[in-house]
């Protein structure tokens, strides 16, 4: 039997490739081989497929293989009309999917993955797109973050919603709509399975995670919630799966994108560490995801430096208060000490910097300049990331309490781009962009104080 993966158009304001790869959509893949299918991949995002540029202009590289993605403007939904920005569709043009689809030809099942829930839209026409092209005979199961956090939402589309995490069900569902015997012992999915990158012909990159789950609760985050406790997969496994892949698309740059890989680090991520050094992988490795600068530690930077990190992101948040209200992940003390362990071992601005949210309920600017402030005084850089109320953190069920958000919002609304614009408990759009440019003022390396008054 074929079954097809789908990697589906992304539709916002802006969009761009930061090492993003359908992990998920590839353990099943993986899955789905082990059941006995053929399985076949369309990623309308991989900008690095060479065939995309007989179809469409790509844009340049960035830095380490990072870039914008190729685009399409397309109507704006009329719940948005008031943003006044240009609304684009991302990925690969119609075109290329319709000829993708008649070379892979006669199908059995189609799976279609998401990540955040505001882009629903480009999932959507997706769907439409599969559904023009092959009818209603074809079933499509439909999974991924975006479905697991609202499933009445995307029940919209009539698909066959997979709302889960444990891959071991997927069989079961695929019993029923076959009425065969797909039933195999447990498979321990995780551990097991290598993401199945060999479905692609190029890439750019990969991205890997070594873990899943994360001991933290913080109010504005959702991964605790989905995942029961951590698990952590074999270091050897880890290396093993880099070594096969980098091998088969001779890439340069490999990325991590746990949630927690700090997490005892002395049994995972350093055996990881070491083990990549061992074997001399002469490669760039990347932590674009937050790592918790509580457990940054002297012996860990030392093996990062020594296997030639080059992208390493401290989860920030915030100065102030905050700190300990959203959950007490990181004080500005954590901080301070995690960027001077980096900078003793070679590590620059470049390398490392640290995440500032902007827009978390009961900010205030301040706690935003403080904490740009306190990272340019320690030597790394940083990027201020707009809040967004992810359904079903404690943040988001906090507003709905206290009457400042209805639960009902379109996930539209809910982009970090777009509240702003809306929402009149937060910052506005004025005090927002504000920041962003007191922000590249303080890069450049002017004097904060100078600006602070004028900031509000």
């Amino acid at each position: 039997m074929k079954a097809l993966l789908i990697n589906p158009w992304i539709e916002d304001f802006a969009a761009y490739d930061f090492w993003l790869k359908p992990l998920g959509l590839l353990y099943v893949g993986a899955y789905l081989k082990k059941l006995g299918f053929d399985v076949f991949l369309i990623d309308l995002m991989n900008r690095h497929d060479k065939n995309l540029e007989k179809y469409v202009k790509v844009p340049k590289d960035k830095f380490y293989k990072t870039g914008k993605f190729p685009y399409t403007e397309v109507k704006k939904p009329e719940i948005l009309s008031f943003v006044p920005r240009k609304y684009k569709r991302y990925g690969a043009p119609e075109k290329y999917f319709l000829d993708k689809l008649n070379e892979i030809g006669k199908i059995d099942i189609i799976l279609v993955t998401s990540t955040l829930t505001y882009w629903y839209p480009g999932y959507w026409e997706t769907i439409n797109f599969l559904r023009k092209y092959y009818g209603n005979k074809i079933p499509i199961i439909f999974g991924g973050f975006y479905v697991r956090n609202l499933p009445s939402h995307a029940q919209r589309t009539n698909t066959i919603i997979y709302s889960g995490n444990d891959l071991n069900r997927l069989s079961s569902l695929l019993e029923k709509l076959f009425s065969k015997n797909f039933r195999k012992n447990f498979i321990d999915w995780f551990e097991d399975l290598d993401p199945a990158y060999e479905l692609y012909d190029n890439l750019g990159y990969l991205v890997f995670t070594t873990t899943v789950g994360c001991p933290f609760k913080c109010s504005y985050c959702i991964a605790h919630k989905i995942w029961n406790g951590m698990k952590f997969r074999n270091p050897h496994k880890v290396v093993n799966a880099i070594e096969k892949y980098v091998e088969k698309f001779k890439v340069s740059d490999v990325v991590f994108f746990d949630d927690a890989i700090l997490v005892n680090s002395k049994k995972h991520f350093n055996q990881i560490l070491k083990e990549i050094i061992k074997r001399n992988l002469k490669l760039n490795f990347h932590l674009p995801n937050g790592i918790h600068a509580k457990m940054v530690s002297e012996e860990t930077v030392e093996l990062m430096a020594q296997a030639n990190f080059k992208t390493i992101k401290l989860g920030y948040e915030t100065a102030g208060e905050l700190q300990l209200k959203t959950g007490g992940k990181v004080k500005d003390e954590d901080l301070i000490r995690a960027a001077r362990i980096f900078r003793k071992y070679g590590f620059t601005e470049k390398e490392v910097s640290a995440y500032i949210m902007v827009n978390i309920p009961n900010q205030n600017p301040d706690d935003v300049i403080n904490a740009m402030k306190i990272c340019k005084n320690e030597g790394i850089g940083f990027s201020l990331n707009e809040f967004t109320p992810i359904v079903g953190t404690d943040d988001w069920i906090n507003l709905i309490n206290e009457g400042k958000l209805t639960g009902l919002e379109d996930p539209l609304l809910l982009n970090n781009t777009v509240l702003p614009f809306w929402w009149k408990y937060g910052m506005n759009e004025n005090m927002v962009q504000r920041l962003k440019d007191l922000a590249r003022k303080i890069k450049d390396g002017e004097l904060v104080d100078k600006f602070k008054g004028n900031i509000s």
